[in-house]
């Protein structure tokens, strides 16, 4: 038998296998089914993972652990979207960007420089409706990010809805301030 008459009994034979092709329900689900699976096996061997706890000393360590037991549970990020770049990439186009209002504090540092503080007090907070007992949070942007960056408003956001205060520290020469030394990071 040459190889044009095996093609051709095999072509035959699959016919009769699967009548409707590729795309008969069945293959269609059994191949979902397969794909769906292996994705599965590989999110939960490879992606969800427990954070690498990394400090200084074993006391630290400990005291993490002890008090902030999130640190030792497994990460599962979203199942449709687990990398990080590509999350940053898609958040701007599939969230909105919650409107935030912030009291801005300029500190001069003895060099020269300045640094841009944006607050938000959340003055209309229920939880914690005296601000001296409002606990803070302090918001770090990436290296090129500032106050405004939709990451930064959704965590503000989300602290507002636990009637937290959040003061972002903005980085020199980021969120519309002037670069007035050589040196951006000290």
């Amino acid at each position: 038998m040459n190889l044009q008459g095996l093609s051709r009994e095999l072509s035959l034979y699959l016919e009769r296998q699967v009548p409707e092709g590729l795309l008969a329900p069945g293959v269609v689900w059994s191949l979902v089914l397969c794909f769906g699976v292996a994705y599965a096996f590989y999110y939960l061997s490879s992606v969800a993972k427990k954070p690498e706890l990394v400090t200084g000393s074993k006391n630290f360590h400990r005291f993490l652990q002890d008090y902030c037991p999130v640190v030792t549970e497994t990460y599962y990020p979203t199942v449709w979207c687990w990398e990080g770049r590509v999350q940053t990439l898609l958040r701007p186009l599939i969230t909105s960007r919650p409107y935030v209002q912030y009291r801005n504090e300029l500190i001069k540092a003895t060099d020269g420089g300045q640094i841009s503080l944006d607050w938000f007090d959340n003055d209309d907070s229920m939880c914690y409706p005296d601000s001296s007992t409002r606990p803070t949070i302090l918001l770090l942007p990436g290296l090129t990010g500032s106050s405004t960056e939709s990451y930064i408003l959704h965590m503000i956001q989300q602290s507002k809805d636990m009637g937290y205060r959040c003061v972002v520290f903005n980085y020199r020469g980021v969120a519309g301030e002037n670069l007035l030394v050589r040196m951006a990071f000290k």
